[in-house]
Formats: structure tokens, sequence, C-alpha cells
């Protein structure tokens, strides 16, 4: 049965941010894939950094990066779009992370569901009322972050993130705009880091 994102002792939490404050470069994550797969990932950012501004380029290396720096198992690069990321579940693989860029100015992220965990760390703090559902406060920042929440009964799921899906297993989509401030680019890597201390402990 795949196990199920679990709650993670502090020292992992502390483990798996130490290791993200050290991640891959984008020769190294490029260097880690397959041919076809670097090729997609090639042309993809080669189209980013067509673009007038930088930031969209910037942006998706930092994500890649630091998600292949939480799981280095292995990954899977979906034509020129989404990029999904696993860890080893005994002689399988489990996906944990993924990576979505429809080229419409926003990344879509995708990670455990840990907003409990990631509230209770002060990295969020969750909304007030029924109209506020699924925006979520970020410390130093005046912007809302956008996260919702998926499950097995999420309609039809896309390929690149249904199996992190079922077998009592959430996930959660973190929505960032190109331009995003650095404190919700990084409040992003952090609830990565609190899902990453957790896939650890459930594998």
């Amino acid at each position: 049965m795949t196990p199920k994102t679990m709650s993670a002792p502090v020292g992992m939490t502390m483990a798996a941010q130490k290791t993200l404050a050290h991640p891959i470069d984008i020769e190294m994550f490029l260097s880690k894939l397959g041919a076809k797969d670097r090729a997609n990932a090639e042309k993809h950012l080669a189209a980013c950094d067509a673009e007038g501004d930088p930031r969209h380029g910037l942006l998706w290396r930092r994500m890649a990066c630091a998600l292949k720096t939480l799981a280095p198992h292995a990954t899977k690069v979906n034509g020129r779009e989404s990029v999904q990321f696993y860890v080893p579940d005994g002689k399988y693989k489990l996906q944990v992370f993924a990576l979505h860029d429809a080229r419409d100015g926003k990344l879509y992220l995708y990670t455990g569901n840990v907003l409990k965990e990631a509230c209770k760390a002060g990295v969020l703090v969750a909304p007030k009322g029924t109209a506020a559902k699924g925006f979520y406060t970020v410390p130093k920042s005046p912007d809302l972050l956008q996260i919702e929440e998926l499950d097995e009964n999420t309609p039809e799921p896309a390929v690149f993130f249904k199996h992190m899906l079922g077998w009592s297993r959430k996930a959660i989509r973190i929505i960032l705009p190109t331009t995003s401030a650095e404190s919700h680019i990084a409040a992003a890597e952090h609830i990565c880091v609190i899902s990453a201390a957790g896939f650890a402990t459930a594998t």
C-alpha cells in the first residue's frame, strides 16, 4: 500500500530545511534527467527566456531545483509543461511533487497537504471566513497566497498529479504568479520542506 504523508518530527523538518539551504543548480538538475526529459526541459526554459520578463524563467529554475533537491530519486518531464518528482518507495517510486507551467503567467506547485503544519509553524495564516477560503496570509506580505486543496474526489485530476491522490493521500496546489514576491516564493519552498519531512517519515 502506498504510504500517506505523515506529520514529521521537528528534527526531520530541520534536516529537510538544511538540505534546501543548498539547492542544486539548474545545470545539475538538467544533468540528472534522461535525454528526452532534458531536451523537453531545455526547450521549455528557452521559451521562458524568450519572454520579455526574466522572472518567469528564474522562478521555474528555482522551484525545479528546490523540488529536485528535496526529492532527488527520479524526475519525469512531460512535454514542455509539467515535471513530476519522486522518492523511493520500497522497490517502487512514490510521486511527492509536481510543477506545472501552462505559460499563463503562473506556476502551479503540487505537494502534500501540510497546511495545518504550515500554519502551526507560522509559514501561513489560515483564512478567516468562507469568503477567504483558499487564500492564505504570508508573514511580511500584504498580498494573499492562493492554495487549493486536492483529494481523491477532485474531478478529473491531471495525469501529472493524480498519483499524489488516493490511498489516504491528499495534496495542495500552490499558485505562484511569475511576478511573486520573495515572501511568497519562500513560503512555498517552506511548505515543500515540511512536506518532504513528512514523506521521509512515511517512506
